[in-house]
Parts: structure tokens; C-alpha cells; sequence
């Protein structure tokens, strides 16, 4: 009897396009220097907090807290990354007229958006989650400052925040890659999503500055959730960091389905 050969479901599909782009990714230098770069910042963080304790078994109390700084920093390198790879991940297939071989094969446009965007959410997420699990370890361990629920509680936040990111900046990378045919162009239309609704969220609410552009929602996202900052400019951020990853899917979805054809 043959055998019948299934069809690959939409999750396997996703996962081949985003592992396909992330290996392409990882063979160039810029992408390959950025991420080692990523690393020194949690590394630098261990090495204060292992003095932290060095200083608390002398008699001296630091209450300094390098957490919040090391996220902001980690955020500066996703953003770096994410301009890196997702900027020309639809860019270049489109300057290459090959959508249409994509047609050919069980892919949607959808799969399609969506693994692109994978391709440049995991970076982001491990740039993050990663260092967030050092930390846990090491306070839980070396410093003895948290238990299991508190390390969980740090990780969970932690966790919340990278997902966002993630979404928030493939988003803003993948859209404007779809949207041009020129990685250069892409990068401009990148910034532009940057910098437009930054001057327009200071010209709207002038002193209570709402974020409306993807740095600001980040910034604002952590505080919120490790800083005690407002919930206000907490959930603004999140809802805004949602809504570019989500205009970020729409714009490509849209731009593959008209080019998509066999």
C-alpha cells in the first residue's frame, strides 16, 4: 500500500519559515555581532550582583537595583536586532519576485506573515526571557533574596514583557518591510514608526505623555511592572505595543495576498 504524504500543518509551516530566516539571519556578521554584543549586558548584571553580595557579607547594604536598567539596555539591542533581521525579511522577496513560489507550496499569506514575524519575535524573546532567568537564579541561589514564588513572580513579568516587545517590534519591522521593496526604504519606514508618533504623542498630551510610539510603550511597560510606576502608562504601552505588531501583521498579510499568486 503507498503511503499517503500529509500535508504540513500551518503551525509547521510557520516554524520552517521563521527557522529558515533566522539561520539566513544568523550567517550574517551585523546579526551575528549584535547578538554576541546582547550578551555582555547580562553578564555585566551578574557581575553586580554577585558584588552586591560580596557587600552584604561585609556589613554594607546597596539597595541599588541594576534590573530595570539592564532591561532598558536589552531593549536597545532588540530593537538594533529586530531593524537587523526584519527589515529585509519581506523586502528581499519581494525585490526577487519570489512570493509567488510561495504559493505553489501550502502556505498562506498568514503562515507567511506570521513566520516572518516568528523569525524576528524569538530573538527578542530569548534577548530577554534568558537574562530574566540568570537573574532569578542567581537572587534565588547566590543572594538568597527570593523564593520560589518571587523568582516565579520575576520571571512571569519578565515573560510579560518580552512576549509584548516581541510582537511589538516585528511588527513595526516586518510591516514596513512588506510595505516597501527596498530594505533601505524598510529601515526609514521603520523609523519613521518611531519617531512620527513620538512627536505627536508629545504634541497631543504635552505633560502626561501617553506612548504612541514603540520605544516610549516599552520604557513605560517597565516601569509599570518593575519600577511601580503608573498602571496608566502601563497598560497604555502594552495596548500599544499590540496594536504595532498587530498593524504590523495586517500590512503584510495584505501586501503578500496581492503578490502571492502563482
Amino acid at each position: 500500500m503507498e503511503s499517503k504524504i500529509k500535508a504540513p500543518t500551518t503551525a509547521q509551516v510557520i516554524v520552517a519559515i521563521a527557522r529558515r530566516e533566522i539561520m539566513m539571519a544568523m550567517r550574517r556578521r551585523l546579526v551575528k555581532l549584535l547578538f554576541l554584543v546582547s550578551l555582555l549586558p547580562p553578564i555585566v548584571m551578574a557581575a553586580i550582583l554577585v558584588g552586591i553580595m560580596i557587600a552584604k557579607g561585609l556589613g554594607a547594604d546597596l539597595e541599588w537595583d541594576p534590573l530595570v536598567q539592564l532591561l532598558k539596555i536589552q531593549i536597545w539591542f532588540i530593537l538594533a536586532l529586530a531593524l537587523a533581521v526584519g527589515t529585509p525579511i519581506v523586502a528581499r522577496d519581494r525585490s526577487e519576485d519570489v512570493l509567488f513560489l510561495y504559493a505553489t507550496r501550502p502556505v498562506t499569506p498568514w503562515s507567511y506573515t506570521f513566520g516572518k514575524m516568528l523569525a524576528v519575535a524569538v530573538p527578542a524573546v530569548a534577548l530577554l526571557l534568558i537574562p530574566g532567568i540568570l537573574i532569578a537564579v542567581l537572587r534565588a541561589g547566590l543572594l538568597d533574596e527570593f523564593g520560589f514564588v518571587e523568582s516565579l513572580d520575576l520571571l512571569v513579568r519578565i515573560a510579560i514583557v518580552a512576549i509584548l516587545v516581541a510582537w511589538g517590534y516585528a511588527g513595526v519591522t516586518v510591516g514596513p518591510s512588506a510595505a516597501a521593496k527596498k530594505t533601505r526604504w524598510a529601515l526609514l519606514l521603520a523609523f519613521a514608526c518611531f519617531l512620527i508618533p513620538s512627536a505627536l504623542s508629545q504634541i497631543i498630551w504635552r505633560d502626561s505623555i501617553y506612548a504612541l510610539d514603540p520605544e516610549t510603550a516599552c520604557d513605560d511597560l517597565i516601569a509599570t511592572l518593575f519600577d511601580g510606576y503608573r498602571a496608566s502608562y502601563g497598560i497604555v504601552g502594552a495596548i500599544t505595543l499590540v496594536a504595532w505588531g498587530t498593524l504590523g501583521a495586517l500590512v503584510t498579510s495584505a501586501r503578500v495576498r496581492k503578490e502571492m499568486i502563482p
